[in-house]
């Protein structure tokens, strides 16, 4: 079987794409959740660091090859001053997503076509892998490893789409029966996974101000 792509927007997006349908779990939770995993990936290649609760870049015009990643530094390396991670959760996430979905058809993973009403179908060429990253995040939410001992690429891809409901096996009923586990494998993904949890959070007390307001 073809190998599973191993950075964690590439999984995150594939995870997200429903075969049957054809489609994308597209919207605004999909966006929060790639930029975080992109900020995650970032931390893990030590291209970015904590600074006292804001991502600064490492320096030196470190690079990682691959194109999203890189993307999302240049632009952060941008900024005049350092963001808190949960601000850059929130920033270019439509950018971002649009970012991946080239670099999976790039790779030959992803095709694409364009709907009426702007929907696209997104056709992923080994059916089985949205269903085998599900699986997986599904079994390191429901397990019962030690969280320290998980990798924290896997706790971000569990606990990224989770937070995010990119996926129907990741149900209400999963994500409360194991709430417990569900922040710990959120802190162990690094400090994009709180930052994840705080941007959502936000994201949710805006829409029911809105509606309040209504």
């Amino acid at each position: 079987m073809e190998q599973i792509p191993g950075s964690l927007p590439r999984r995150l997006f594939l995870l997200a794409c429903d075969v049957e349908k054809e489609r994308l779990k597209w919207g605004d939770e999909l966006g929060y959740a790639i930029r975080a995993a992109t900020l995650a990936e970032l931390e893990a290649r030590a291209c970015l660091k904590d600074d006292r609760g804001k991502a600064r870049p490492v320096g030196g015009g470190r690079r990682t090859g691959d194109p999203v990643l890189d993307g999302a530094l240049r632009s952060v390396e941008g900024h005049s001053r350092a963001r808190r991670w949960h601000t850059l959760v929130q920033k270019e996430r439509r950018e971002t997503c649009l970012a991946v979905e080239s670099d999976l058809v790039g790779a030959g993973l992803i095709s694409v076509a364009s709907r009426t009403l702007r929907r696209k179908e997104i056709t992923v060429r080994d059916k089985r892998l949205p269903g085998l990253l599900r699986a997986e995040a599904v079994a390191t939410l429901t397990g019962s490893d030690p969280v320290d001992r998980v990798e924290p690429s896997r706790a971000a891809l569990a606990s990224f789409a989770a937070l995010a409901r990119l996926c129907p096996e990741l149900s209400w009923g999963v994500r409360h029966r194991n709430r417990r586990r569900l922040k710990e494998l959120t802190a162990r993904a690094g400090v994009a996974g709180p930052a994840l949890k705080k941007a959502l959070d936000a994201r949710t007390a805006a829409a029911s101000g809105a509606s309040a307001g209504g």
